[in-house]
């Protein structure tokens, strides 16, 4: 049976009556195996027990189909429900684990498979979504609101309430894998100590250890669309949480080397998928857009342009001590107000 995302939490901490197996898969690892734990915990509370566990990897379950069906249909020596798991799920198994569950019923035992993200026409996974008795758990990556939710629900539950804007740069920097995250909020609680109540945006830098290139990031990408407001904002944020001026101007930098490689491989005729795939680190999937909105917008020899005058500005920050936060002001000004010069001219 298929189990609607919304309600897989709910499920795995109290599964259907009847149901003697389940398929935990998707693209979110850590997320996949925080839901395997709780719903292994719903059958047997010691996942560590030799007796009631058993944990089978793919390659023996099918050079020995037939331990499978054996294992589901044996009696626990220490009595309970026996828990049977697969870590390494894939369709090369999908025939023999519908053979052993074609009689689960007669036993208590379960069947856990854990897998990877596994597409719509996976063998494996329609197996699990058309069983009566079976549920397929699909786990998808948070977006950054939804996971903000999960955080300040965790937070709120060790006592501790954290600012919006930590929240954000934590839900941003933490998408991806939800055991990372919350790994994050123990981390933080553990870091801030009994005595902090609140965690701010300090805390959260200091525990995601280069999260402060998010802000940077964004404000690159404000600067580059020509939101002179937003880039101005961004930078007072990130000047208010002590980081160097010249840290924002190689941000600014660094974008626009990513902007000029890109461009110069497509001016050579390499695709853009291709071109983009070239960068170091890769391109995060959310900033793909504006990404190749900055490319429509900017030719290269502006984009050098820009280069040539952000280090210039770096020289001459550190030379000139107290003004190199107006410098840099005045650097993310500039490059705001050459992109709102630069849709003028393409509208």
């Amino acid at each position: 049976m298929k189990i609607a995302a919304r309600d897989i939490d709910r499920f795995v901490q109290n599964p259907a009556a009847g149901l003697c197996a389940a398929l935990v898969y998707g693209p979110d690892e850590g997320l996949a195996r925080e839901r395997a734990q709780i719903l292994g915990k719903t059958v047997t509370p010691d996942l560590s027990d030799p007796f009631n566990v058993v944990d089978l990897p793919a390659a023996s379950v099918e050079s020995d189909p037939a331990r499978l069906a054996d294992e589901m249909a044996a009696m626990s020596m220490m009595g309970g429900r026996r828990l049977i798991r697969i870590r390494d799920g894939a369709d090369k198994i999908a025939d023999i684990i519908a053979e052993a569950l074609k009689n689960c019923g007669a036993t208590e035992n379960f069947l856990l498979v854990e897998a990877g993200d596994l597409k719509p026409a996976s063998k494996l996974r329609k197996l699990f979504e058309k069983l009566d008795n079976a549920a397929a758990l699909p786990c998808y990556v948070d977006d950054a609101a939804g996971l903000a939710r999960i955080l300040a629900t965790d937070f709120s539950a060790a006592g501790v309430t954290v600012e919006r804007d930590a929240l954000t740069l934590l839900a941003a920097y933490l998408t991806g894998d939800r055991a990372l995250a919350r790994g994050a909020v123990e981390k933080i609680i553990t870091y801030a100590g009994p005595e902090k109540k609140t965690v701010t945006v300090a805390d959260a830098l200091l525990c995601c250890g280069d999260a402060s290139q998010l802000f940077i990031d964004d404000l690159a990408r404000a600067a580059a669309g020509g939101d002179a407001a937003a880039a101005s904002e961004m930078l007072a944020r990130i000047m208010g949480e002590g980081l160097p001026p010249v840290a924002v101007l190689r941000g600014l930098q660094n974008y626009f080397k990513r902007l000029s490689l890109v461009a110069a491989l497509t001016a050579d005729g390499t695709a853009m998928d291709a071109a983009l795939r070239k960068l170091q680190p890769p391109l995060f999937f959310k900033a793909k857009d504006a990404f190749l909105a900055h490319l429509r917008l900017w030719p290269q020899e502006k984009i050098l342009s820009v280069l040539a005058q952000l280090a210039e500005t770096e020289a001459e920050c550190k030379t000139t001590g107290a003004a190199a936060e107006m410098l840099a002001d005045r650097a993310v000004l500039r490059v705001a107000v050459t992109a709102q010069q630069l849709r003028r001219r393409a509208a």
